[in-house]
This record gives structure tokens, sequence and C-alpha cells, in this order.
């Protein structure tokens, strides 16, 4: 060791050492910075996408619905009118029977267990 030239092999630039705690700050500050920033973006995207889904996708179940009432009474106002008949209606259904069973269910009920069939034929 005590052959070993004793030059001083490395050199820090001048000031280096008193600049070093901001750099180390600013540094500190960018990534802070960053994380504020991805974080911010990642809000925004959530926003978007219950944005979308609210009034975009929910807009079109409402639209669905309304179109479906309006047809609904756009057929109750041609039956009152008297412009189509009830056998117009069942024309438009593929199982008109099916149509039929759901009406007299509604209007006098499902039959009761204590009647037979030979009573329900006699009432149709």
């Amino acid at each position: 060791m005590e052959n070993l030239p004793k030059n001083i092999l490395f050199k820090t630039p001048e000031g280096y050492f008193e600049d070093l705690p901001n750099r180390v700050l600013e540094r500190n500050r960018q990534k802070k910075s960053r994380t504020i920033a991805l974080f911010r973006m990642t809000a925004a995207a959530a926003l978007v996408t219950i944005g979308i889904y609210f009034f975009v996708i929910k807009n079109e179940i409402i639209v669905e619905q309304s179109l479906e009432a309006d047809l609904e009474q756009e057929i109750d106002l041609y039956i009152s009118s008297g412009y189509w008949q009830a056998e117009d209606i069942l024309s438009f259904s593929e199982n008109p029977n099916l149509i039929l069973d759901e009406i007299i269910e509604e209007e006098w009920g499902g039959p009761e267990s204590s009647q037979t069939d030979t009573d329900i034929e006699e009432w149709l």
C-alpha cells in the first residue's frame, strides 16, 4: 500500500454536495407529481366509464321501454277505434292460443283445483 501513489483518483464536481439535497428533493417532487397525474387519469377514466354506462347504455334501455310503451298505446288506439279486430291481433302472433289463455287467465282467473275438465269445457 505504501508503494501506491497518493494521487486523488476521483474528483467531484464543484458544488456537488451542496446541490445534492435540492436535486434529491426535486426528483421526489417529480415522482409525486407523476403519481398524482396517474391517479387523476385513472379517476377520469373511471368517471368516463361510469358516464358511458349511465348515459348511453341506460338510455338505450329507456328508449326500448318507451318504444314498447308507445307501441302498446298505439295498439290500444287501433283496437278502441275499431280499426283492428281481435282476429287481426291474434293473426300477428306466432302462438295465438297462448295469448288467448293469458287473456282468459287475467279475466276469469286460473282454473281452480275443485273444478273438473268437464266443468271448464261447459264454460267454453
